[in-house]
C-alpha cells in the first residue's frame, strides 16, 4: 500500500493482534518476505513497513524521527498496541518507540537491534562505513553493496560465500534500491535510550546472529541486561539478518515468545 498524507508505505496480513515488522537500515520491507505468511497464519495481523526514504516511502523534507513514524503508522490503521519486532535500525526505532510511547508496545523483538546513544567502537565497522561511502560518492554502487554484504550478511568470521546466494541476492537487490532513493534525516530519542532500557515494562526478546557485529553482539548484551525480564538467544550461523538467513529456526523461537504474551493468538 502506498503511504498517504506522510503515513508510512505499508502491507497488511492476516487477522488478529498487530504485529509490526520494522527493516534494518540495509533493507526495506521486503526482508519480511518469510515471516509475513508464517506469522499471519498464527494468527496475527502482520504489518510491515518503510521507514522515511526506504522503498514505497519518500524522504521528509526535514529530520524525522523513526518511532513517531511507526506510532503515527498505527494510528492510521486504527491499532491502539503492537507488539514490534525491529532489526537493527528497526530495533533502534522500537526501543524508542516503547520509551515514548509504551502504551502503543505490547512486546518488542529485537533483531541485531541498535540502540540510540550507542558509541560504536569496532575500529574495522568504521573503515568499512567510510570505504562504503567512498564507494557511493564516487557511483560505483556495486561495489558499496558489496562491502555492506560483506560487513553485514556476511559478518563476522566468514566469507559472503557461506551466505545462500538467494539471500545475497535478496540483500543486494535491497541495497541498491536504497542507494537509488532519497536518504532521510533520522533523529534520536532524546535522551536516548542507552541510559533508560530499565524504563521499558514491555516483555522484550533480544536476537543476535554469532556471526553478527562486535558492536551489534555487545547491543545484544545492554540490552538484555538492561530490559527488565528481557529474554535473549542467540541464533550461530547467522549475521545481521537472521530471518533471511534461517527462517524457519527465526520463525519458530519468535512465535515461541509471542506465545508466551497474555491474550496471544
Amino acid at each position: 500500500m502506498s503511504p498517504g498524507s506522510g503515513v508510512l508505505a505499508h502491507e497488511l496480513a492476516g487477522s488478529g493482534p498487530a504485529l509490526l515488522l520494522v527493516h534494518a537500515g540495509i533493507a526495506d520491507r521486503r526482508m519480511w518476505d518469510d515471516q509475513m505468511e508464517p506469522f499471519a497464519g498464527a494468527g496475527w495481523t502482520v504489518i510491515r513497513a518503510d521507514l522515511p526514504g526506504v522503498g514505497g516511502t519518500p524522504a521528509p523534507s526535514g529530520p524525522v524521527a523513526t518511532w513517531t513514524t511507526l506510532r503515527d503508522l498505527l494510528d492510521h490503521l486504527g491499532i491502539g498496541q503492537a507488539v514490534v519486532v525491529g532489526c537493527s535500525l528497526g530495533g533502534r526505532a522500537a526501543v524508542d518507540l516503547a520509551l515514548a510511547a509504551p502504551g502503543r508496545v505490547r512486546a518488542l523483538v529485537l533483531v541485531g537491534s541498535g540502540l540510540g546513544g550507542h558509541r560504536f567502537e569496532e575500529a574495522a565497522l568504521h573503515r568499512l562505513w567510510d570505504d562504503s561511502d567512498a564507494a557511493v560518492e564516487r557511483g560505483d554502487l556495486e561495489a558499496a553493496a558489496r562491502i555492506e554484504l560483506e560487513t553485514w550478511v556476511a559478518g563476522v568470521g566468514r566469507g559472503l560465500d557461506a551466505v545462500d546466494p538467494g539471500v545475497r541476492s535478496r540483500a543486494r537487490a535491497m541495497l541498491l534500491d536504497l542507494y537509488a532513493g532519497g536518504e532521510a534525516e533520522l533523529e534520536d530519542l532524546e535522551p536516548p535510550a542507552a541510559g533508560r532500557l530499565g524504563e521499558i515494562g514491555a516483555p522484550t526478546l533480544v536476537l543476535v546472529g554469532g556471526h553478527d557485529r562486535a558492536d551489534i553482539r555487545a547491543i545484544a548484551d545492554a540490552l538484555a541486561g538492561g530490559i527488565p525480564g528481557a529474554e535473549r538467544v542467540d541464533l550461530p550461523g547467522t549475521a545481521h539478518l537472521p530471518n533471511m538467513e534461517r527462517p524457519g529456526e527465526f520463525n519458530r523461537v519468535v512465535l515461541e515468545f509471542l506465545s508466551g504474551l497474555n491474550g496471544s493468538p
